[in-house]
């Protein structure tokens, strides 16, 4: 696994040139959940999901199963368009609530949280005024695992673009991903400036780009300060790493601040795209009945 520094100065190189909710009890299917099993009980396991305009096509039995199976303390979610039946699915999953935000009726963010490890202690949204770089809120969970406290920061930014970022119109796509970013490093800086954050969720662009279109250098350029921790699947993208394989394109990030680079630097700790399609033996019946996203997720040991 490449250092976090070795990462940094790769990247340098490449840019040369609001609701909860109860449950009950499912039967496991005769596949190994270690297919995808992600989280580990010593490590805080975190991942950011597109369900692609759920329960819209969506296979909610498997999706349970899978949900079980990844065995993680935090899923942040995106397009959640239908608050009930996400609340319903939330409550037959064993051990998981759900937090689900008001800020939309449509392309809701939303989490599910395992009560065995996690506390929660608060949710809310920020920039709801703010459509032009947030067309979905920022929604942010503030939790407790093992006695320490950590925000996370869900966000679902503008789709689509030109890979241009056209200064003279306000509207365009590149134009407001680039200052949503702005805006959240400003807000982290401001109100959270010595909290374990992470920050993820569909991004909706590429972080390994060169800067006269990289929407992501505020982040980038402050090394010191933040890290995004699956740069090293955007800088050697491949079919079996890639969030949206699509299009084979890496659009769904993780970022953390530098009150957890110790914490990512321990021994266990990583990201990785998890293959979520291996539940279902294979991709097209997946991505039909799933999500054309796979989960992108981190895992973070605690330094002694």
């Amino acid at each position: 696994m490449m250092s976090r520094k070795a990462i940094i100065i790769l990247i340098i190189v490449l840019l040369i040139i609001t609701a909860c909710g109860k449950n009950t009890v499912l039967n496991t299917p005769d596949i190994d959940p270690s297919s995808i099993n992600f989280g580990t009980p010593q490590t805080l396991d975190v991942i950011t999901w597109n369900l692609r305009t759920f329960p819209q096509g969506t296979d909610l039995e498997a999706l349970k199963q899978i949900i079980l199976a990844l065995n993680v303390d935090v899923i942040a979610f995106q397009e959640i368009m239908d608050y009930t039946t996400f609340i319903d699915m939330a409550s037959d999953i064993p051990n998981y609530n759900a937090c689900i935000y008001s800020a939309t009726d449509t392309y809701r963010l939303a989490y599910l949280y395992d009560t065995r490890t996690v506390t929660v202690n608060n949710q809310y949204t920020i920039y709801e005024n703010d459509s032009n770089p947030f067309p979905r809120p920022p929604y942010i969970l503030d939790i407790t695992w093992e006695n320490d406290n950590y925000l996370i920061i869900n966000n679902h930014l503008k789709a689509f673009g030109d890979n241009y970022i056209d200064e003279n119109n306000n509207w365009d796509e590149e134009v407001r991903r680039r200052l949503a970013c702005m805006k959240l490093d400003s807000y982290i800086s401001t109100n959270l400036p010595n909290s374990k954050v992470i920050v993820l969720g569909d991004m909706n662009d590429q972080i390994a780009e060169p800067p006269e279109y990289n929407v992501f250098l505020n982040f980038i350029n402050k090394s010191d300060e933040y890290y995004f921790v699956d740069m090293p699947i955007a800088v050697s993208p491949n079919y079996n790493n890639v969030s949206y394989p699509n299009s084979f394109s890496h659009i769904d990030h993780i970022l953390i601040t530098n009150e957890l680079f110790a914490d990512f630097e321990q021994g266990g700790s990583y990201c990785k795209t998890i293959l979520a399609e291996n539940w279902m033996l294979n991709w097209n019946t997946y991505s039909s009945t799933i999500s054309d996203h796979r989960p992108v997720g981190i895992r973070l040991g605690k330094p002694h």
